[in-house]
């Protein structure tokens, strides 16, 4: 999968593994940053990562993503505007699925809290920028982040 009216080529990271087949994984992932500037990260048992979520059949970019934040905080999301989409090749080591997640990536705001989590090991922090950065599991996330702090117009 590819953005629509995009370039063929997209930040792509991770090393596939030979001989296998990968399969792409459309995902929309928000950067939220907070008045004191710490970024929302979803921290479940595997590490920290970007609210958001992988795109079912049939769904937009920005519905998944309203659907994920919701499972994961209990909030809406506001998209502020679109960041730009970035790959990341990887193995689902439980499944033994090798997945390119390509992601879209969205500047957001949380909206008003209007039920409790789906995602009962899943928790929302908020973490300084340069401490995100670190912590979050994928690169092509980490990615995201330095492209919203390189942008000029941030929220």
């Amino acid at each position: 999968m590819r953005p629509p009216g995009m370039s063929p080529s997209i930040t792509q990271f991770g090393k596939k593994v030979p001989g296998k087949v990968y399969v792409d994984r459309p995902g929309a992932y928000a950067v939220i940053v907070n008045a004191q500037g710490a970024v929302a990260l979803i921290r479940v048992p595997q590490g920290y990562f970007l609210p958001g979520g992988g795109i079912d059949p049939n769904e937009d970019a920005r519905s998944a993503l309203a659907r994920e934040v919701l499972e994961e905080t209990g909030h809406e999301v506001h998209v502020v505007r679109e960041l730009g989409w970035a790959a990341q090749f990887l193995v689902a080591r439980h499944e033994e699925l090798y997945l390119n997640k390509v992601g879209q990536f969205f500047v957001a705001r949380l909206g008003p809290k209007r039920q409790a989590p789906h995602e009962v090991d899943h928790s929302l922090e908020w973490l300084p920028m340069a401490e995100a950065k670190k912590r979050l599991r994928h690169e092509f996330q980490s990615w995201a982040l330095a492209r919203f702090e390189s942008s000029h117009d941030r929220p």
